[in-house]
């Protein structure tokens, strides 16, 4: 579920071509933005698909005594009124006042998170502990909503380690990380690290409808993006506004920003290998999805959002800048929309056209893809193939040299829809469709025509537009 674009794509190929070798940088930082489809819509997969793994892997050691719980319980009820109270003595309390890289990190998170605008901020234990006596494991949900930004409280899950040293002596906690660092679903499923865990400080600008969480090295940047991440934030809310869907969605929006691909995938996720994308929108399920405690929840709660501000392409010149920030945050916009059901994989998943096209639309202000810097490239892909193209579907979506013409060719249709139907129809597409309907029972209920239908005259008006 992770969108993102690749800062220095590789040209595009003829269709009979091998894959050319990746260019070399370019010296005028052009070059098209391209968005990683299949991890956009393998985050949407990997959210449903990991809270079953994650269901799964704690059913195998969930054992523990009412009487542990309570303790436990107990526990994290202090803590969580450490917080809340500003008692940095009692929120140490619990670790191992031996341990003085523990404690210093522990120090930095306290000293973070009351720079974070908490509406609701709570720690409890996530499923159930394998023992309460020696040496054991905890895993701890950090319940929490940005005030204004988050629809509905979500978690972030540790894993701590905690020792008695004999029966009458209180817990004692000695290590702390991700909950499921070396579990199953590794990426993408505790949102740890969060930029207050990395035992720096954090700085922390908001604008009325963005909250921005960098490193304090980075606090020159949030400051000089926090108009931009506002405007792309008001715009984006306008546009949504104006396509008439009475659906609930964000507000507002939780952004960090980042420098380099090391730093992008290893923020509220551990990618296994570096990221190529220049931004990602990372969907957050609410709190009690994971583990089933609450079985009505949306399958998403909010999302979280990183940019990498050394990428070459938005970062140098023009709107490039503002149509990333749209970019991202459309997909946060739709992401809480995501209905499926447990069980569900990636073919079960909204057609990749639909999510990168509406994230497209958006990014370029509601204007027409022939405005778009992926046009020109793109236009010779479409010559190339005698002018006959169908919308790529989820299987073809990465296919080599042509993950930016697909975009482009999503971005075509949403503007195809908004010329020939009428803009709310973009948005009650996309609503409907992430809602779970399949595309072709969603191009007759809201388009009143056929997929066939609805492809050909795409194609038609593809055609017309750029020969």
């Amino acid at each position: 579920m992770t969108e993102g674009h690749p800062s220095v794509p590789s040209p595009p190929a003829p269709p009979w071509a091998q894959p050319p070798a990746p260019p070399p940088p370019r010296k005028s930082g052009r070059g098209l933005w391209v968005a990683l489809g299949a991890i956009a819509v393998a985050l949407l997969v990997l959210l449903v698909g990991s809270v079953v793994a994650v269901s799964v892997y704690l059913d195998r050691s969930s054992s523990t005594t009412a009487e542990g719980s309570d303790e436990i319980d107990t526990l994290l009820a202090e803590h969580t009124r450490a917080l809340k109270e500003r008692d940095l003595a009692a929120y140490l309390a619990p670790f191992d006042a031996g341990d003085k890289d523990l404690v210093a990190r522990q120090t930095a998170l306290f000293h973070n998170l009351t720079k974070l605008p908490l509406a609701e901020a709570r720690y409890e234990e996530f499923g159930a502990s394998t023992a309460t006596e020696g040496t054991f494991d905890v895993r701890v949900s950090f319940v929490h909503r940005f005030d204004g930004m988050d629809p509905t409280p979500v978690e972030e899950l540790y894993k701590w380690t905690v020792t008695r040293t004999d029966g009458d002596a209180p817990l004692k906690v000695t290590a702390v990380g991700g909950a499921l660092v070396d579990g199953p679903a590794r990426d993408m499923t505790t949102y740890y690290p969060a930029p207050w865990d990395t035992g720096r400080p954090i700085h922390v600008e908001r604008t009325p409808h963005t909250v921005l969480v960098v490193d304090e090295s980075l606090k020159a940047e949030a400051q000089r993006y926090a108009p931009v991440a506002e405007r792309a934030a008001t715009e984006n809310a306008a546009a949504w506004k104006a396509g008439g869907v009475p659906a609930m969605v964000p507000q507002g929006f939780v952004i960090s920003l980042v420098k380099g691909k090391k730093e992008l995938g290893s923020l509220y996720r551990t990618t296994k290998e570096t990221p190529t994308e220049s931004g990602v929108a990372i969907p957050v399920p609410p709190a009690g999805a994971i583990d089933g405690a609450d079985a009505s929840a949306p399958e998403v709660g909010t999302s979280r959002v990183v940019i990498d501000v050394t990428d070459e392409y938005h970062f140098t010149k023009g709107d490039r800048e503002l149509e990333i920030f749209r970019h991202e945050l459309a997909h946060a916009i739709v992401n809480v929309l995501l209905k499926r059901g447990r069980g569900a994989t990636a073919l079960d998943g909204p057609e990749n056209w639909v999510v990168e096209g509406f994230a497209e639309y958006l990014a370029h202000g509601g204007k027409a893809f022939t405005t778009s810097d992926r046009t020109a490239d793109s236009t010779r892909i479409l010559r190339s193939y005698g002018y006959r193209q169908d919308l790529p579907g989820n299987a073809a979506w990465e296919m080599e040299g042509r993950l930016s013409y697909h975009y482009w060719l999503g971005h075509s249709a949403m503007s195809y829809i908004a010329e020939r139907h009428g803009e709310q129809k973009v948005f009650q597409l996309v609503t409907e469709h992430y809602r779970g309907t399949p595309i072709g029972d969603v191009t007759r209920s809201v388009l009143g025509m056929s997929y066939a239908d609805f492809e050909a005259g795409w194609a038609e008006h593809l055609r017309s537009a750029v020969r």
